[in-house]
């Protein structure tokens, strides 16, 4: 099973951001920097191709950054020599914001995103009084006039990471939560949650998470959530069910 245990969750994370950065697995455990001319290749994240782009990202040993053809002089000069730790430093970061903001971009993150395999995943409750339900692609349509949920859908019938399963939670027959996952890519999809203002630290995001996870393990696909680094509370709930951290990006946009 592609998510069985963290191993094997590794490898499908390493798969999936080899394609992204047009890299090799390899890199992902090189020390210090390594940069590549960005590329499309099969089995990539499925987020838009820019024509001037920049990524950056990082499994804990060294980075790996991916750019267009028109940044790989400006990157092997400034930012090939450095460790890990200069390459996310504020200086740094400036730096790269500065050269993007030249082309009209701004520099996106750092996120952290998290990871979770079957033997890794935490138990979790339903709160008292609420009920959850999970849907596939042949309802979650119907779940598109519910839009004070804007993390969890994407609420386009013909998006390139389409809204793939969404576990719904209702409270005396009305929807005060959901979590959905998009398909990012052929391995991996996003998990992405809100439940309503006042609703909120009940427990109801642990536990549409914590049920989204496990349809999506039945699928035979990895779940992955995104966090910006700031955002406690969600690094939390993620922790809180098993995930682990995986990688941390930064790229421009």
């Amino acid at each position: 099973m592609l998510a069985a245990n963290r191993k094997s969750v590794i490898d499908a994370v390493q798969t999936v951001l080899s394609a992204d950065l047009s890299c090799s697995k390899a890199d992902f455990q090189t020390e210090g920097v390594t940069i590549h001319k960005a590329e499309i290749r099969e089995g990539r994240f499925r987020f838009p191709v820019r024509e001037q782009s920049l990524s950056i990202v990082t499994m804990g040993k060294g980075a790996v950054i991916s750019c267009s053809a028109d940044r790989m002089e400006w990157a092997q000069k400034h930012l090939g020599s450095l460790t890990r730790d200069q390459l996310f430093s504020v200086h740094t970061l400036s730096k790269i914001e500065s050269l993007v903001k030249q082309d009209g971009q701004l520099l996106a993150g750092p996120d952290q995103k998290y990871v979770c395999s079957v033997n890794d995943a935490a138990d979790f409750a339903i709160p008292e009084g609420i009920t959850i339900s999970v849907q596939d692609r042949s309802t979650i349509a119907g779940l598109y006039t519910h839009t004070a949920f804007p993390h969890a859908l994407s609420f386009n019938p013909n998006s390139p990471r389409p809204d793939r399963l969404a576990a719904v939670a209702e409270y005396g027959g009305i929807i005060v939560g959901i979590a959905g996952a998009s398909e990012d890519c052929e391995l991996m999809w996003q998990i992405g949650v809100d439940v309503l203002p006042e609703f909120q630290s009940r427990g109801i995001g642990k536990a549409l998470v914590g049920k989204l996870t496990r349809a999506l393990f039945h699928e035979g696909i990895v779940p992955y959530y995104s966090a910006s680094l700031s955002n406690m509370q969600s690094r939390q709930l993620a922790v809180s069910l098993g995930y682990w951290p995986a990688w941390i990006q930064i790229y421009a946009r």
